[in-house]
């Protein structure tokens, strides 16, 4: 049927001409096939050409923002963008904003691609933008810088080459910052930490005397950042392992309260901290868990009332107030630079048996009255030979009177009293019958505890009356080495964990304290190893760091 239909068609003439009909496919196909990879080629050198200008305009930007330009930072990024050769016609757009310690930069190029083959399709140009921000700001800084200051960093001039790294580090800080941007203490550590006095004054301590600052801190208290001056603390102990009466070793006290000793808040004065740094004085043993507990207590807002206290003695620059700001200030960053020489040895501590409530030392005052003049018919005896005629007609004699006091220490074994200044050991009976058988006797005082070690050694106190004071201050009481190191992890986790940037520095240190202060750093690389001068490159790297250019975009 179909061919009968088929003659039909052609014998009147309606015939379909299929010649040339392959070609029109092969064609379509071809131009379909080459604008496919003509796109592709377009495509190609619009991204290579994006990748250029991205790559020039990222380090235009990166130059233009460098604290170190004098220039204006349009100038710089048009003069980086005029070196591509990539493309010759582009626009550009900066925006900048400069401050003492801050550059901000942002810039946009914008550029459009001749296409070769997009054109077919009707696309003659493909545009190109690309953005890039940078800015280089030295932040508002709350730095602590907790320094060994133990009796090993006098040794092998170290002491010395530290003093002329942190000074070094504390110029470049404060170099080029606005007021009041960067506050830095200086906290001294060796087997105590002293605050200084009016720190002390502004906080609420419970008092056991009035030798010294340092305060005694529980184990817990070493998991938290937080040192509220409104929360009564501890006072600690004030004595000597060695030593005698009245005499205690200025080499093994167990506070040093001496001002070279004592923190340093909240200072942006360069002499002031130089000055600090240059007097400090190398003693005692080590107790790093002390130093990173106080660096993290002044960085942490808690303690704003004592800087608050300071600024109204006038101690602390009034542009300070409200430090130290809260953790999360996106303007401030909190810093804490711990150098260390050694493995951390012994914090002295007393048990409740010798640290509170009365003790075995009695002072017992009297008066002694002395001969100072006898006064006859209108003339004035001096000489004490006339005292004799004291009390005959028309003699008045007139006596000076002058307090002493007595010490006496008390074997709590034998009930006998050492009479100190003597030598010599009395009864109790004796003692307790002062009232009626000292002359010019006006009071026994039986001294506390924390009044009582100011006055003596815990060795010579055991040695006259067979207490065990030594074995607590030392070992019972007293954190050792690993208990040190406990307390150390944990304020270096929790300062860490509060947001506390931490940068440790071994200084000529073993192989095991160098592990424990790298654990104590935020990560590995913000801990260093350092010895002689090297410390000073080591400081010039954490300033870089602290200060490191950063780029936004």
């Amino acid at each position: 049927m179909l061919a009968s239909i088929k003659q039909k068609l052609a014998d009147r003439g309606i015939v379909r001409d299929e010649d040339g009909s392959i070609i029109v496919f092969v064609m379509v196909v071809f131009s379909a096939m080459f604008l496919v990879g003509g796109t592709a080629v377009d495509l190609a050198r619009h991204e290579n050409l994006r990748s250029s200008l991205q790559y020039n305009l990222d380090r235009a930007v990166l130059a233009a923002a460098s604290l170190k330009q004098t220039q204006s930072p349009d100038v710089i990024v048009q003069d980086y963008m005029a070196k591509i050769t990539t493309i010759e016609e582009f626009t550009l757009d900066v925006d900048f904003a400069v401050a003492v310690n801050a550059r901000e930069v942002s810039a946009s190029a914008t550029a459009n691609l001749d296409t070769w083959f997009l054109s077919m399709a009707g696309i003659d140009v493909m545009p190109i933008t690309v953005k890039s921000s940078s800015e280089e700001k030295i932040p508002n800084l709350e730095i602590a810088l907790v320094l060994d200051v133990s009796g090993s960093m006098g040794s092998n001039s170290k002491l010395l080459n530290l003093k002329v790294a942190a000074k070094e580090f504390v110029t470049t800080m404060l170099a080029n910052v606005e007021p009041d941007s960067v506050a830095i203490s200086i906290v001294p550590f060796n087997h105590n930490v002293a605050p200084s006095t009016d720190m002390y004054d502004a906080m609420n301590v419970a008092e056991k005397h009035d030798y010294s600052t340092c305060l005694d801190f529980t184990d817990a208290s070493f998991s938290q950042t937080a040192l509220d001056p409104a929360v009564s603390q501890t006072q600690a102990i004030y004595t000597s392992l060695y030593g005698g009466w009245q005499d205690l070793s200025s080499s093994s006290i167990t506070c040093y309260s001496d001002d070279f000793f004592e923190i340093l808040p909240y200072s942006d004065h360069e002499t002031t901290l130089h000055n600090k740094i240059d007097g400090l004085s190398a003693d005692g043993w080590t107790a790093g868990h002390l130093g990173i507990k106080w660096g993290a207590a002044i960085l942490d807002p808690a303690f704003q009332p004592v800087t608050d206290y300071l600024i109204t003695e006038e101690l602390v620059d009034g542009g300070f107030a409200g430090l130290p700001v809260a953790y999360n200030d996106v303007n401030t960053k909190k810093v804490i630079i711990m150098m260390g020489d050694g493995a951390n040895t012994y914090e002295f501590r007393m048990g409740d048996s010798f640290n509170d409530g009365a003790s075995n030392l009695y002072a017992v005052n009297y008066t002694e009255e002395t001969f100072d003049y006898a006064y006859h018919k209108n003339k004035v005896w001096k000489t004490s030979m006339w005292e004799g005629k004291c009390g005959k007609k028309k003699w008045i004699c007139v006596y000076t009177s002058e307090n002493f006091t007595d010490y006496y220490l008390k074997n709590p074994n034998t009930n006998q009293f050492l009479d100190i200044e003597d030598d010599d050991w009395i009864s109790s009976s004796v003692f307790n019958n002062f009232p009626s058988n000292l002359d010019g006797w006006t009071s026994t005082d039986q001294k506390t505890w924390g009044e009582a070690w100011g006055q003596m050694a815990s060795e010579w106190c055991d040695d006259e009356v067979g207490q065990n004071s030594f074995s607590d201050l030392v070992y019972n009481y007293g954190r050792t080495s690993a208990e040190a190191d406990t307390a150390m992890a944990s304020a270096c986790t929790s300062a860490a964990t509060s947001g506390i940037i931490v940068y440790t520095i071994g200084f000529e240190t073993s192989n095991s304290t160098s592990d424990k202060l790298r654990d104590c750093a935020s990560s590995y690389s913000h801990y260093y190893n350092a010895s002689g001068t090297q410390i000073t490159t080591v400081f010039s790297a954490i300033a870089t760091s602290i200060q490191k250019l950063k780029l936004t975009q």
